[in-house]
């Protein structure tokens, strides 16, 4: 955890600018930290933005399984930004995102609203390797990321985007600031609430024509015994 949430953006770009890079990824282990630890410190709205190629190497305390699970209890939206990394296994460099000087000042830029100096992020020791003892990277473990950061963002209420290229990296967060500016948050209390890992269906419509409805369509009774519908 490099910075807490936060709206300084001088905060954020010194976090980003001292990440070192080594080798795995933990994705299943930081999705669980952001559900029970870090959204469970934060009142009010709640919305993760995870950007990944979805590829996990190196989890031990999380899995698949257990994080959508998670998601489901979670009154938190998860908005998945996916780059395909498959096309540059084995070379130096951020998959199928091309960024200016070989470094990652594009994307920080776009992220935070402002270019970085040359430089970027650093290289930890392992450089930018898939990892010891992970996963390879093949094709079918980016079909499952890319299944993954789909489940993720239906189980939650958010969206799913896809990344090549530094004009859809800029879209895809230029959309979820967007979303978040005008989204409702519906809440309600069952007539039965059920019992704790119950699952309960969920149906929302409108009557207002020409809008879109994106929302959980279901959710798992949790310790609050709480549901937030969606937006």
């Amino acid at each position: 955890m490099l910075s807490p949430p936060t709206s300084n953006r001088a905060q954020l770009r010194s976090a980003i600018q001292e990440t070192e890079i080594g080798d795995g990824t933990s994705l299943y282990e930081a999705v669980d930290n952001a559900i029970n630890q870090q959204l469970r410190q934060i009142q009010g709205r709640k919305a993760v933005v995870l950007f990944t190629d979805g590829v996990d190497t190196t989890s031990r305390r999380a899995s698949y399984d257990s994080t959508i699970q998670d998601v489901e209890e979670s009154e938190g939206l998860f908005y998945t930004i996916r780059y395909d990394t498959s096309g540059d296994m084995g070379n130096a460099g951020m998959g199928g995102i091309t960024f200016p000087q070989g470094n990652m000042g594009g994307m920080i830029g776009i992220i935070l609203g402002g270019q970085f100096p040359q430089g970027g992020m650093r290289r930890g020791g392992g450089g930018w390797g898939r990892g010891r003892g992970g996963n390879s990277g093949g094709r079918s473990d980016y079909a499952t990321g890319k299944r993954y950061l789909e489940a993720l963002a239906e189980q939650s209420g958010g969206r799913e985007f896809e990344a090549g290229t530094l004009q859809n990296l800029d879209a895809a967060f230029s959309g979820i600031a967007e979303e978040l500016r005008r989204q409702y948050t519906i809440g309600y209390y069952p007539d039965n609430v059920g019992q704790i890992g119950d699952r309960k269906q969920i149906r929302i419509r409108v009557m207002r024509p020409n809008v879109v409805v994106r929302a959980k369509n279901s959710y798992i009774v949790g310790q609050t015994n709480r549901a937030v519908a969606g937006k």
